[in-house]
């Protein structure tokens, strides 16, 4: 039977899977790709606490607290894509049937409090100044999902599919269909991320949406602004006592008596309204007996005292760990090399509290070079994507990973500010490089370098000129590491030394402060990857074109002229 929650349900996950397609390269500036991520109360509430910070882009999480006030769960049951596709896989197991009292609040309240324990947890360590809220987010996992598991299977069955059709394409003329092609995409961690929803989902068939009501932290944060909503179950006087309800509702807010609810469990699905064979319940906000109202599952003062107390303690761990950024925002040499943000990205601190993790930056990136990491940045940062310059260099004509950014943790800068984001710099490895070590003629570096910043002069004892960095010419876009022809590790690689983040102000000001000239080589502009495909527009009104070209002219400390 088509309801109404099924109309809800199959609306908003054809538009959240809509917006996650969209999230990519060529992106039409304005279009709310991450609106479902700005959705979520827990990653809104989680972000501003951790980050200290108020983000008017995340009012959609905390109208969606107001509106539980009036309305209950009902984010939950009509609206949240994990909802919706833990509903739909359950509907696609079989079951056996359990019966209704094992149904009931009563007989399945024995783990609801740990949802409670994790929004503690989750907003303890926020106020301790680090941001957990990834590992509770039910749109930043679901997206995660789709972001890097499911999407790159589908493209990679799509192609095959492609290649497994062409001989009937071409016997059937359709020249259209034997050129296309899809570009597969590859990601780190797929495989973790998809065993941890299919964890979730073999918890939902020990009980129907295991993880909404009990594990849930944005579940939590809604059921207590629901606790006394406008909007609630009622049960007239012509109820029979069939019980019928309790079996069908998901997540067992019903009690052993039908009339009895726990309204901040309840995600107004209004599947019992719609079963009931006597027509004798409602929602409405006609005002609850209250022996019509069981209480709500609360956690222990030793479970409060454990999820605060563990939350800052975490914190207090992770902020003290080697392996962290210092908070406090003093200078730290101990940093890994290879530890490569997006362009744009904000302090590192910064960057980590605001960052959700949600995968939306890494799909939406065209060359695939953004990737999740796993401990490069302690275990605070996992997840948390980076550039891998040997996969894909960065696209001189793209800044789309800031424009889907749910929470400004990537700054949705301007293409020319973004080009002036220099994310680290280049060096040549010389006992790997063909010139150097083999005396070789090997130009791919210079070749494939957007920015000019490759200079091949002769030395002593070679045939063949060798390639030097200008290191105030680089951005660290990546293109000369991808494109080295040398196998294994690059004989270049691009490091964090030089990188320019910054929280506030204009890339354009602090590159010019520091001696920074990034002027495109003729044409360059206009190629998101070289060697690979055009695409219209570039880098506009350069304000270094004409520019002294000097490799020593203003170099900030840590350089030295080649």
């Amino acid at each position: 039977m088509i309801t109404f929650q099924k109309i809800t349900q199959a609306i908003t996950l054809a538009v959240f899977i809509i917006l996650i397609l969209f999230a990519a390269y060529p992106f039409d500036e304005g279009f709310p790709a991450d609106f479902f991520l700005r959705l979520d109360p827990l990653a809104a509430v989680g972000t501003m606490i951790a980050s200290r910070t108020f983000m008017l882009y995340l009012l959609p999480g905390l109208a969606v607290l107001a509106a539980s006030l009036m309305l209950g769960r009902f984010f939950c049951g009509h609206i949240c894509p994990m909802g919706t596709m833990l509903d739909i896989l359950q509907g696609l197991t079989r079951r056996k049937k359990i019966r209704a009292k094992n149904r009931s609040y009563e007989g399945s309240a024995q783990f609801r409090s740990w949802k409670y324990l994790g929004l503690l947890f989750i907003l303890a360590s926020a106020i301790g100044g680090v941001s957990l809220v990834f590992l509770g987010s039910p749109l930043s996992l679901i997206t995660r999902l789709f972001a890097l598991v499911l999407h790159p299977v589908v493209l990679l069955l799509g192609e095959l599919g492609l290649q497994a059709s062409a001989p009937l394409a071409a016997r059937l003329g359709f020249s259209s269909l034997l050129y296309s092609e899809l570009t597969p995409r590859f990601f780190a961690t797929n495989y973790f991320v998809f065993c941890l929803f299919a964890v979730i989902l073999a918890l939902s068939y020990v009980q129907p949406r295991f993880w909404c009501r009990n594990v849930c932290p944005a579940g939590a944060l809604m059921g207590l602004f629901s606790r006394h909503a406008l909007l609630k179950r009622q049960v007239s006087d012509s109820c029979s006592g069939c019980g019928r309800c309790i079996g069908k509702c998901p997540v067992s807010a019903i009690s052993e008596s039908p009339k009895r609810t726990v309204h901040s469990e309840c995600i107004v699905c209004m599947r019992c309204k719609e079963i009931c064979p006597e027509s004798a319940i409602a929602f409405s906000r006609t005002t609850v007996v209250p022996d019509e109202t069981l209480r709500a599952p609360d956690p222990t003062r030793r479970g409060i005292l454990l999820g605060i107390g563990s939350g800052l303690f975490s914190a207090g761990l992770l902020q003290t760990s080697v392996d962290q950024p210092n908070t406090l925002r003093r200078e730290r040499t101990l940093v890994d090399p290879e530890l490569i943000r997006p362009p744009g990205a904000v302090l590192e601190p910064d960057f980590l509290n605001r960052c959700i993790r949600c995968g939306e930056c890494m799909k939406a990136c065209p060359t695939n070079t953004l990737q999740p990491v796993w401990l490069k940045a302690g275990l605070e940062g996992i997840f948390s994507p980076v550039v891998i310059p040997r996969l894909a260099g960065c696209a001189t004509n793209c800044n789309v990973c800031g424009q889907v950014c749910p929470t400004g943790a990537i700054r949705n800068l301007p293409l020319i500010e973004k080009n002036h984001a220099k994310i680290g710099t280049a060096s040549v490895i010389r006992h790997s490089c063909l010139a150097w070590e083999q005396d070789k003629k090997c130009l791919v570096c210079d070749e494939v370098c957007p920015y000019n910043a490759l200079s091949f002069r002769p030395v002593p004892g070679l045939r063949n000129p060798v390639p030097f960095v200008l290191a105030n010419r680089c951005t660290g876009c990546g293109w000369c590491e991808s494109k080295c022809p040398v196998n294994g590790s690059s004989a270049i690689r691009v490091n964090v030394i030089g990188e320019l983040r910054l929280s506030g102000g204009s890339y354009v000001d602090k590159a010019r402060e520091h001696g920074f000239v990034f002027k495109t080589k003729d044409k360059s502009h206009d190629l998101i990857a070289p060697g690979t495909f055009d695409a219209p527009g570039g880098i506009e009104n350069d304000p270094f074109q004409g520019a002294p070209e000097s490799p020593t002219m203003g170099l900030p400390p840590g350089f030295s002229p080649k």
